[in-house]
Order: structure tokens, then C-alpha cells, then sequence
């Protein structure tokens, strides 16, 4: 097997080793021997390798995290793979979301903003789980809010949105910015922005309850990532408050047969919670 990572690698035959990696455990500690000597490429295709098994199986990953991390601080040119894999992994464990929060905070004010957004993208999911430790970088996220590109914006509230989800207030506060990014968003980069909306729906209907139209119209539409995060917007809030979208309901219930699984599948969920 260390053979055949090696020649994987030298390939760049990722896919391959990651069948690799979910049919043999062992295979992590060779990949992490050629994570250290291998070139800028291999190396970050070896993070985007282990940043999807690290988020199905991140006790498996615990404890090369630390030695992962030293070689992203020397490293810079690996800062977006590392954003990627630390988002993916760290959010589970509250030390090595410690640990990681000060590189991602040098991402988050780079001036990169493709760089800001990975980091983004990472501390949204650590503060999912801690919001304590994200309370520093919760007005580095607002300020995305403002940006003049639409990725940027979607990004910045994602990242407010999972960490609002059990944290209302921070929605709360910037629920009237929220909107007004949604009402400019461009389809094809408004899923982040519709997720954030959903949290806040959860916790305050009443605030959410007049532009309810807008994520319904969303679901008429045909971009795949409006809908998908309309649907887990609509069914979020319907827990809270299934009156508030009676309207969306037929649509949500035809989406279950939807040939696009992942839609499917939201809103096979969305349908479940409002049966309840």
C-alpha cells in the first residue's frame, strides 16, 4: 500500500486514494508521511483528501491535527486547503478549534477575499459548536455584509447563520442587513444568505414572517442552491412556526420527487418536521 499511495500521489490520482483511505484506516499515517516531504500541490490535494474524511470521521483524524496545523503556519501557500481541511475537522473539538482560530483569524483579515471567505467558511463552523470562541471575529463576518462581491456577502452570512442557529442574538442584530443583501443576491449566490434567514426565522417569526414570499419564489426558480437553502430555510421555520408557511408547503411536498437528491432529500425533511 505505501507504494501505491506514493504512485497515486505522484499521479495526482486523489480520488483513488481517498477510496484508499475509507477502506483502509492505516492509510492515514502513510498519507501524512507524504503530506510532510511532498511538494505545495500534492500537499493540497492531500488536504482536500483528508478535509472530507476528517469530517466523516474526525476522531480518526484528532490527533494529526496539531502536526498539520505547525506545517500551515510555515506554509502560507496553503492557506486555502487549510482553511478547507481545518473547517471541516476542527469544529468537533473544542481544544483544536483553539488552536486553529488564530490562523484562521489571519485569513479572515487577509486581503484575500477568496482567502477571507475559506476562513469564513471555517469559523462559521466552529462557532456552530462554540460560539464563545468566534466572538472576536463575529464583526469580521458582519463587515462581509457590505462587500461588494456577492460571494463575499453569501459567505459572511453562511458563517453568521450556523453560528446564529444556536446563538440568536447575533441574527438578531443583523437581521435588517440580512434582508437587504437577500433582496440583491443574485440566485447562483444566495444559498448562504437563505441559510442565515432560516436561523433567524427559527428563532424570531415575527421578523421573518413578511418576506416569507421571497424564499416561496425561490422555490419556483430553477437554481438548485436558492432552492435547497429555501427548503431548509422554509422547514426550519416551520417548526417554530408551521402557519407562517402553509403557502410553501405544496411546493416543498412536489420537491420530494425532485431528480436532484440533495433537494430531495431537504425536502423529504422539511416535509417530516412540519408533520409532526
Amino acid at each position: 500500500m505505501p507504494l501505491d499511495i506514493e504512485r497515486l500521489l505522484k499521479n495526482k490520482r486523489f480520488g483513488d486514494i481517498s477510496k484508499i483511505l475509507y477502506e483502509d484506516r492505516n492509510a492515514i499515517g502513510i498519507l501524512l508521511g507524504h503530506f510532510e516531504t511532498s511538494d505545495n500541490e500534492i500537499k493540497a490535494g492531500i488536504l482536500n483528501v483528508l478535509g472530507r474524511f476528517g469530517f466523516d470521521y474526525p476522531d480518526l483524524i484528532y490527533e494529526y491535527l496539531t502536526p498539520i496545523m505547525r506545517i500551515l503556519e510555515s506554509n502560507p501557500s496553503l492557506s486555502s486547503e487549510g482553511a478547507y481541511f481545518l473547517g471541516n475537522v476542527v469544529f468537533n473539538f473544542r481544544d483544536k478549534s483553539i488552536e486553529a482560530l488564530p490562523l484562521l483569524r489571519e485569513m479572515l483579515v487577509s486581503g484575500d477575499r477568496f482567502l477571507r471567505q475559506d476562513a469564513a467558511y471555517a469559523i462559521g463552523n466552529i462557532g456552530f459548536n462554540f460560539t464563545d470562541l468566534v466572538k472576536g471575529e463575529i464583526p469580521l463576518l458582519i463587515n462581509m455584509l457590505d462587500s461588494e462581491e456577492d460571494d463575499e456577502r453569501e459567505t459572511g452570512a453562511h458563517a453568521l447563520g450556523k453560528i446564529g442557529i444556536n446563538s440568536p442574538d447575533i441574527i438578531r442584530d443583523v437581521f435588517p442587513k440580512l434582508i437587504t443583501v437577500l433582496e440583491h443576491a443574485k440566485e447562483s449566490s444566495c444559498g448562504g444568505v437563505i441559510f442565515a434567514f432560516g436561523a433567524a426565522g427559527f428563532h424570531y417569526p415575527e421578523m421573518a414572517k413578511n418576506h416569507i414570499p421571497m424564499l416561496i419564489e425561490y422555490l419556483r426558480g430553477d437554481n438548485p442552491i436558492a432552492i435547497k437553502n429555501s427548503v431548509i430555510a422554509l422547514g426550519i421555520i416551520g417548526i417554530a412556526r408551521p402557519d407562517l408557511i402553509e403557502n410553501a408547503v405544496p411546493f416543498i411536498k412536489r420537491l420530494t420527487e425532485s431528480p436532484d437528491e440533495e433537494i430531495r432529500l431537504n425536502a423529504m425533511v422539511a416535509m417530516a418536521r412540519l408533520m409532526r
